[in-house]
């Protein structure tokens, strides 16, 4: 079982620029921790990978993928049209790597899997209290950091 759903291809409409036959990975780029981690994810997957905000104005709408379902995990979606999320997006960018794709892999053993889901969504839900002592130290880009800690 899988975590990809149907979407459209890219590019999206509105969005040529997007097209290439890269993978897009659509990650909240105001959550500093995210940027950190979407930017190691671009390290290791390589070239075959663009990186995008999920707050570009319009780009949830012409992928069809709701705000709601795009703050909670990131989003990989395929120059075919298909979408990951959570950590199997993570693992999909990986998979144009020799090596590092065939150890991402281990994702699909059973029992890994399941594992690997609660530790993204725990993190995926708390990213913005880990940066604690950034919200505290006032470091958080434009407070956005603290506006997600009272939301919750």
């Amino acid at each position: 079982m899988t975590n990809s759903q149907p979407s459209r291809p890219l590019p999206p409409e509105g969005f040529p620029e997007l097209g290439g036959g890269l993978d897009l990975l659509l990650y909240d780029g105001d959550c500093r921790f995210c940027r950190a981690s979407a930017g190691r994810l671009l390290r290791l997957a390589g070239p075959k990978l663009r990186l995008v905000s999920l707050h570009e104005p319009g780009l949830l709408e012409a992928l069809a993928i709701s705000r709601e379902a795009a703050m909670q995990a990131m989003h990989l979606v395929t120059p075919e049209g298909r979408v990951f999320r959570g950590l199997e997006a993570a693992v999909q960018a990986l998979r144009h790597r020799s090596i590092l794709g065939v150890l991402a892999k281990a994702y699909y053993l059973p029992g890994l899997r399941q594992l690997g889901d609660l530790g993204y969504r725990l993190v995926a839900r708390y990213r913005y209290a880990l940066m604690g002592r950034a919200v505290a130290a006032g470091e958080c880009d434009g407070g956005s950091c603290q506006l997600h800690l009272r939301q919750r």
